[in-house]
């Protein structure tokens, strides 16, 4: 009898003891019981929308979205998509800032039903889960004057469009952006050109010490997106214009997939190297296999 009571007693002890030393879990011991508790662990990196609201609807006007990018370790890059296609990749020039802001005016083409969607990277590289908003936009054709007011249109001559003198901007902008083909090709058949050409010009052209475009690309198939490449620093070709030409096959990353668009995107820097502008990410170039 009293090395039953020993026994039981030291079982209690044990119980008392596991108690203490998980104090706030709960054991699942089987049977039905809860199941373990355990404190929910943050994403790396997260993004939202935060206007329009989702299931919004909105008149066919332009539109302007603002979103957000959080990270503990420091935010990279925030992609911004319409419908699936990314209109938006901006680079942080900060990578240590942990919370970033951005705003961006769209301007819909369409009615009906719309969705935008939001990720953002952190400085370790990881891509946060996609914040989607869906909305509709409503809105008609524009109505056509009667027949007279149109006749009365026609027969008017237009104005003039005299330019109007502009005040000199603060800030170094990129402008007056080109390239020299729509498309161009890698592999080892005859398609067409393997190289590209594309320039810009600045403002303010004595505080840029350098300008440099950076490149990535985008699966036509939707197999995904690579990441921005190291930078192509551009030439000088005079007082405001710079120019770069790329080979194909010279290209981070260019034969990732077999159809893709080209995004880039342009940096400009001082003596210091501090990044003084920075244009949105641009696709509107093609690169395809040619075998």
């Amino acid at each position: 009898m009293k090395r039953a009571t020993f026994v039981l007693c030291a079982f209690f002890l044990i119980l008392s003891v596991v108690a203490c030393d998980f104090a706030g879990v709960t054991i699942d011991l089987g049977g039905g019981g809860e199941a373990a508790t355990t404190q929910p662990q943050s994403l790396p990196v997260e993004a939202g929308i935060d206007s329009p609201s989702n299931g919004a609807v909105l008149q066919m006007a332009p539109v302007e979205i603002a979103y957000h990018a959080t990270s503990t370790e420091g935010v990279s890059n925030v992609e911004l998509s319409i419908d699936g296609g990314v209109v938006s990749s901006i680079a942080s020039p900060d990578a240590s800032q942990k919370v970033v802001a951005l705003k961006y005016t769209w301007n819909p083409t369409t009615t009906g039903s719309h969705n935008i969607s939001v990720r953002a990277q952190n400085k370790a590289g990881a891509w946060s889960d996609f914040s989607i908003v869906n909305l509709t936009v409503e809105g008609g054709q524009q109505q056509q004057p009667p027949p007279q007011q149109q006749a009365q249109q026609t027969n008017t001559p237009e104005a003039t469009n005299t330019p109007q003198p502009s005040a000199t901007p603060d800030k170094v902008t990129i402008f007056d952006i080109k390239h020299d083909k729509d498309k161009f090709y890698y592999g080892d058949g005859t398609c067409g050109s393997r190289e590209i050409t594309i320039s810009a010009r600045v403002t303010q052209p004595e505080k840029v010490y350098s300008l440099v475009l950076f490149t990535r690309f985008t699966d036509k198939e939707g197999g995904g997106t690579t990441n921005w490449d190291s930078g192509h620093a551009m030439s000088k070709k005079s007082d405001d214009l710079y120019s770069v030409t790329l080979t194909s096959n010279k290209i981070t990353n260019y034969n990732a997939f077999e159809f893709a668009v080209m995004g880039y995107q342009f940096v400009a820097t001082d003596k210091q190297k501090n990044n003084i502008a920075r244009t949105e990410s641009i696709y509107d170039i093609t690169i395809e296999v040619c075998s």
